[in-house]
């Protein structure tokens, strides 16, 4: 403890000088892929043709009693589906989404997160295990009444922090100047302030400042520093900026790479805010012991008129949607010949021929997807519920829950979920409807056994 202590002392009496950028760090550059494409819908199960679309650089919104956009979405009784191709380098992530009302999280739709049910803010995990590569995430939310916000974000299992915590100065200005308002130790950098202070009484909720240093040990070899921020962020390593991201901006994260040899490095974080919304998160991982090479995200454009995307590499396998000329999606994975290509589209996963499509790199070097022996699809591949009675759709899996629609006699529906004992089956009708209903009124249609379908609720 004295000699940490004792550096904290040095560092901040001689105000580390920044250092030029070595041959060995990589400028800050955004960590999460591409934008998020959003679908804005005018009610609460994502039905119908979305009323907005946008890009959203992060899902990372607090709009409180407020609309997304105003004069074009209510303020209450709205959902909204994010989708977008985001690259991962491999290993086990947790992600995190905090909510108010309802959320679910899906990559390359395996259901990572699913807390579809009304609230007050509250943080749900899961995890998953990736291959390095892109994945296709997709993230639905809905807003029933009252306050609506949510805050998705992910990490790898392997993230690291200061063990012996963070010394933290806070400022009531957004350029660190004295005098210092406040300071404590903290044992992580991971905020969201929302549009409260960090120390109430103590530090103004907007216009503020704050840095931490952070003695770790690490072994020597090459890690990657992340930091997300709403609005500024900066992040040296040794006297070495790592990170610099000095700008007002909604929440983005960051990412820069640095080789460091064993022993006891000097972190200092920077941070301020510039009004309305107030977050922060560092971490980083070691990536190896030496130089390493991240996955790169690969594209195919199609190059002819209208293009089957399949359920699986051959033509005998059922037509999920088309595709058209000169449109560009994520290159995912390939058949054990490279004759098919897995791609990943807003809202879809499939196989396309690679006869009509161009590559930016070489097929051989996309992964041999799993499934992808190229015999058909099973035809049940999809199971859907038949209904024997007019049926009624409830919002959750009680019948004293509220009533949201009915499946009438000989109506199909997509089977999406079902509760532990399949009493009950979550289902989603062609109008994007989702809802639940009871499974002793109902005959399954499709070779796909119900085990298969998983447990949701």
């Amino acid at each position: 403890m004295l000699r940490r202590i004792v550096i904290l002392t040095v560092a901040l009496a001689l105000a580390l000088p920044l250092l030029a950028w070595g041959p060995d760090v990589r400028p800050a550059a955004a960590d999460t892929g591409s934008q998020w494409t959003g679908e804005y819908f005018t009610n609460v199960f994502l039905g119908g043709t979305p009323y907005l679309v946008r890009l959203d650089n992060a899902i990372s919104f607090d709009w409180g009693a407020g609309s997304p956009a105003p004069g074009l979405v209510p303020t209450d009784n709205f959902s909204v589906r994010w989708s977008g191709p985001q690259q991962f380098a491999g290993g086990t992530y947790t992600f995190s989404a905090s909510v108010d009302d309802g959320v679910r999280v899906y990559v390359n739709d395996q259901l990572v997160i699913n807390a579809w049910f009304d609230q007050e803010r509250t943080t749900h995990t899961g995890t998953i295990t990736l291959s390095p590569g892109t994945y296709w995430v997709r993230v639905e939310y809905y807003e029933r009444s009252d306050q609506a916000s949510i805050f998705v974000n992910w990490r790898p299992a392997a993230a690291q922090t200061a063990s012996g915590g963070w010394a933290a100065e806070y400022y009531n200005n957004v350029n660190l100047q004295p005098p210092q308002a406040g300071g404590r130790l903290e044992s992580s950098i991971d905020y969201n302030w929302g549009g409260s202070s960090p120390i109430p009484g103590v530090v103004n909720a907007d216009n503020f400042s704050a840095r931490w240093w952070g003695f770790p040990e690490l072994e020597g070899g090459r890690y990657r520093f992340v930091a997300g921020a709403d609005d500024g962020v900066r992040v040296t390593v040794n006297g070495t900026r790592v990170i610099d991201a000095w700008t007002a901006s909604s929440y983005q994260e960051y990412a820069g790479v640095i080789d460091l040899a064993p022993g006891t490095h000097t972190v200092m974080v920077e941070y301020f805010d510039a009004g309305d919304q107030a977050r922060v998160m560092v971490y980083w991982i070691r990536e190896g012991a030496g130089a390493i090479t991240l996955p790169q995200t690969m594209t195919a454009t199609i190059s002819t008129g209208r293009l089957n995307v399949r359920s699986g590499p051959g033509v005998g396998n059922s037509i999920l949607t088309q595709v058209s000329d000169g449109e560009t999606y994520s290159a995912i994975g390939r058949n054990d010949t490279g004759n098919w290509v897995q791609i990943s589209g807003s809202g879809f996963t499939g196989w396309v021929s690679a006869a009509y499509v161009t590559l930016s790199g070489a097929v051989s070097d996309l992964p041999v997807a799993a499934g992808s022996s190229g015999s058909p699809a099973p035809a049940g591949s999809l199971l859907f519920a038949q209904s024997n009675a007019s049926l009624r759709i409830r919002r959750y899996a009680t019948t004293d829950s509220p009533r949201l629609d009915a499946l009438e006699p000989g109506e199909r529906a997509q089977v999406i979920g079902r509760t532990s004992d399949s009493s009950w089956l979550q289902i989603r009708k062609d109008s994007g409807l989702e809802g639940w209903v009871f499974s002793n009124y109902i005959t399954l249609v499709g070779d796909r056994p119900l085990t298969s379908v998983p447990v949701t609720g």
